[in-house]
């Protein structure tokens, strides 16, 4: 079982900002809000090496929203201990982890509107919106920022 899997039953996330797929992949990924929103893409990481260098970085997550995309997936949104945290989340209806996004930075994310089958538009309380494709999360884009 790949350790992002088994911090998410344990309703935990690294705090490192970036994707999380369920097959043991990371992506580091970042956002910054404050003048602007940038968003900035890393590359590849181990996250088991991560956690290995600095177990105490892990957070507690709250999940705040759950919305059935479609007939096979669910997206949970929610938020981390420390309250600048933001996760989006990607499940089966099953219940089991395909990808997970955290960001340390983001504020909590509080709505998702399903676009397609395969794209979902999710609000943060910072005041923007990502457009995510749930096959390549890692593309995602900033829809906009609300006024």
């Amino acid at each position: 079982m790949a350790k992002i899997v088994e911090l998410w039953n344990k309703e935990e996330l690294p705090i490192k900002d970036g994707v999380y797929f369920s097959s043991g992949k990371s992506i580091a990924i970042s956002i910054s809000t404050y003048p602007d929103l940038v968003i900035e893409k890393g590359s590849e990481f181990d996250l088991e090496g991560f956690l290995n260098e600095g177990p105490e970085e892990i957070t507690n997550i709250d999940i705040m929203q759950k919305v059935t995309v479609n007939d096979k997936f669910q997206c949970f949104l929610g938020e981390g201990s420390h309250g600048s945290e933001g996760f989006i989340a990607y499940l089966t209806i099953g219940g089991e982890l395909e990808w997970v996004m955290y960001f340390e930075q983001s504020n909590p994310f509080v709505k998702v509107v399903k676009l397609s089958n395969e794209t979902i538009e999710v609000e943060s309380s910072a005041n923007y919106k990502l457009i995510i494709n749930v096959d390549e999360p890692e593309n995602f884009i900033a829809s906009s920022k609300i006024q």
